[in-house]
């Protein structure tokens, strides 16, 4: 009795045993799939459901992006701009104008490797307090003939260099470029930050818009600084463009493997798991999650390439985002089709008359 009690235990804990060692590698498994980057881990999911309905089909393992070229370097997009240089003499009579003390500030050491945003943010400023000097009688007065005309010729310099200054700046800055460049993350389906980005985007546009219009102390008024801080934050648009291009990418593999399948084939395939599939997890996940990415892309990249106009790195953009986007496009519309292929099994056959 005791040697059966004995067996009893030893097949109970070898039981135990073998549960825990399932368990160890199922939370392995699920692991190794949440640290996957988003959207790969969902397409994988559904890409090895559709695997077990249709053991025929060969789909591919491997799953990257394309390569496109780097973006071009800063020293390419770089646009040379020329010093403006006053006398100490005139410097010190500037007061009257409240413009020593900027001037100082942009000569001192810390002035000199100001960033780019700094730089915009001072030309703006000076701008804004050498027009009023210039076009308030109570101040010009007190300015000499000589001295008034070196400051229209620097203002005139000055207004002409700026559309340069802002040029430079989404060519060079890191947080914008970082941006254009991409992540190797895509959006998470739980990822914030979409107001956030179009905001700050829309304020950098708002900046751009008034120094077109020449309008420097509205445009002095803007938070360069915490519209670029609120991107390098979100890093919405590195990680939108990854999810993009390896959801096109997917997508291309995988039609191009269901093409090659027949209707027997198709056919074959278990109709309730079959619709089960195409409603909780293609429709239910898969399209509804590409169709928040797709609204995102065409929100982003509207006011991304708006802010954008005209410059160099506009068909860098234009080959990150709006290209992938439509060719995401073009294989959903063709992967909907395979799923109206494939439930035309469904159909009854045709009966002859005789």
């Amino acid at each position: 009795m005791a040697a059966g009690n004995r067996q009893s235990r030893i097949k109970a804990c070898y039981l135990i045993n073998s549960l825990l060692r399932c368990c160890l590698l199922l939370g392995i498994a699920a692991g190794l799939n949440a640290c996957m980057p988003y959207p790969e881990s969902q397409l994988r999911d559904y890409q090895a459901r559709l695997q077990r309905l249709l053991p025929q089909a060969q789909f591919s393992e491997s799953l990257s992006k394309a390569v496109l070229p780097p973006l071009p370097e800063v020293r390419e997009l770089t646009q040379p701009i020329a010093a403006a240089t006053i006398d100490l003499t005139d410097m010190l009579a500037l007061d009257v104008c409240d413009l020593e003390t900027l001037i100082a500030e942009r000569n001192s050491s810390l002035g000199k490797v100001q960033t780019d945003a700094g730089l915009l943010h001072y030309e703006l400023r000076l701008l804004d307090k050498l027009g009023l000097c210039l076009t308030t009688p109570a101040l010009s007065k007190q300015l000499d003939a000589e001295l008034i005309a070196k400051l229209q010729l620097i203002y005139q310099q000055k207004q002409q260099q700026l559309p340069t200054v802002f040029a430079n700046l989404l060519s060079r800055d890191q947080t914008l470029r970082q941006q254009l460049a991409g992540s190797q993350r895509g959006v998470a389906p739980d990822q914030g930050g979409r107001a956030e980005t179009l905001q700050a985007l829309q304020q950098l546009n708002k900046l751009r818009q008034l120094v077109l219009q020449q309008d420097y102390r509205a445009a002095s008024k803007i938070d360069i600084n915490q519209a670029l801080g609120t991107l390098h934050q979100t890093q919405l648009l590195a990680d939108l463009q990854h999810s993009l291009r390896m959801s096109q990418q997917f997508f291309l593999q995988l039609n191009a493997a269901l093409a090659r399948l027949s209707n027997s084939e198709f056919c074959q395939a278990d109709r309730n798991i079959r619709d089960n599939l195409l409603q909780q997890i293609f429709i239910g996940r898969v399209q509804n999650g590409l169709a928040r990415l797709d609204g995102m892309a065409a929100e982003l990249s509207t006011a991304l390439l708006q802010l954008y106009q005209q410059h160099p790195l506009q068909p860098a953009i234009q080959q990150r985002l709006l290209a992938p986007q439509f060719d995401l496009q073009q294989q959903l519309r063709q992967h909907v089709t395979f799923w109206q292929r494939w439930r035309q099994c469904d159909r009854p056959a045709p009966t002859v008359a005789n």
